[in-house]
């Protein structure tokens, strides 16, 4: 899946800049040994000193990064929430609006954007928590949802769930008791 955000290289920056800090400090701390090394001794530190800012630079950014996710694809777009996943198919999308749904006939604008699905119940969630500005994400879905030459540039949507076969339940048959 291709989601709006992605930590990956942030983590990448910031491992490898870990691995280069702990090896320039342990070079530094062998040119210290040597006689006539504190001069290489303070440049491996200036340079385990600058990858130590880099490393804790990424830190604070993997930390500070948004938890959930938002995937555009083809035919759906998947909202993920914590543990909490949310689908909603294109052509099933009746409103995307950032008005409180409650709020008929005074509107009032929000920052929760609200879908509303045709035969599903509607569903809302807070654009600000992906990384996004809620009228763009509007814009934005309203565009993909009404522009299909738009959304056939996006890739398509391929679960392991949707891909295994989930067994049948069945129940007992009930009657009920009077």
């Amino acid at each position: 899946m291709i989601y709006v955000r992605s930590r990956r290289s942030i983590v990448t920056l910031g491992a490898s800049s870990l691995f280069c800090a702990l090896v320039f400090t342990l070079l530094a701390i062998g040119a210290t040994q040597l006689k006539e090394g504190w001069v290489a001794a303070i440049a491996l530190g200036a340079g385990a000193l600058g990858a130590w800012v880099v490393a804790a630079w990424a830190g604070i950014q993997v930390l500070a990064w948004p938890a959930n996710r938002l995937g555009l694809f083809r035919d759906r777009m998947v909202v993920v929430q914590r543990r909490h996943e949310m689908r909603a198919l294109w052509d099933n999308m009746e409103s995307v609006t950032l008005s409180d749904p409650g709020s008929w006939p005074k509107v009032r604008v929000t920052d929760r954007l609200t879908i509303g699905l045709r035969n599903e119940p509607s569903f809302d969630f807070k654009p600000a928590h992906f990384g996004l500005e809620p009228a763009a994400c509007r814009d934005a879905i309203l565009r993909l949802r009404d522009d299909t030459g738009l959304r056939s540039r996006l890739p398509e949507f391929d679960s392991i769930r949707d891909l295994t076969v989930s067994p049948i339940v069945a129940g007992e048959l009930i009657k009920p008791g009077l």
